[in-house]
C-alpha cells in the first residue's frame, strides 16, 4: 500500500506541476514549455504503471479498490500541502518518489 500511495502522490504532484496556476503557487522559478508539456503525459504513465502494478500485487478483486484508496490519499495529503504549505511540495515529492523507488525494489 505503501509504493501505490506513493506511485499516486507522485503522479498528483506531476498533474498538479502540469496546471498554471499550481506550478506558479508552488515553484518560485519559470519551467520551460517544453517540460510542461510533457508533465501530464508522464503523470498519466505513472498512474497508468501505478494501476498495473496495484492489480498486479493484489489481482482483480481488491487491486482497483486499493488503487482509488491510495489516489485518495495522496490527492488528499496533496490538497492540503497546496492550502498551506505550497512551498515544500517539491522537495517532498522528490523524498516520495525515493521512497517509492525504494520500497518497489525492497518488496
Amino acid at each position: 500500500m505503501l509504493v501505490l500511495t506513493s506511485l499516486s502522490s507522485s503522479a498528483m504532484v506531476l498533474f498538479c506541476l502540469a496546471m498554471s496556476k499550481h506550478r506558479e503557487q508552488v515553484l518560485a522559478y519559470q519551467v520551460s514549455s517544453l517540460v510542461v508539456r510533457f508533465l501530464r503525459p508522464l503523470a498519466w504513465l505513472l498512474l497508468s504503471f501505478t494501476a498495473y502494478l496495484s492489480v498486479e500485487l493484489f489481482g482483480w478483486s481488491i487491486g482497483p479498490a486499493l488503487l482509488f484508496g491510495a489516489l485518495t490519499i495522496a490527492t488528499l495529503l496533496l490538497i492540503l500541502l497546496l492550502t498551506y504549505r505550497a512551498k515544500i511540495v517539491p522537495p517532498l515529492a522528490i523524498v516520495i518518489s525515493l521512497l517509492a523507488s525504494i520500497s518497489i525494489f525492497i518488496g
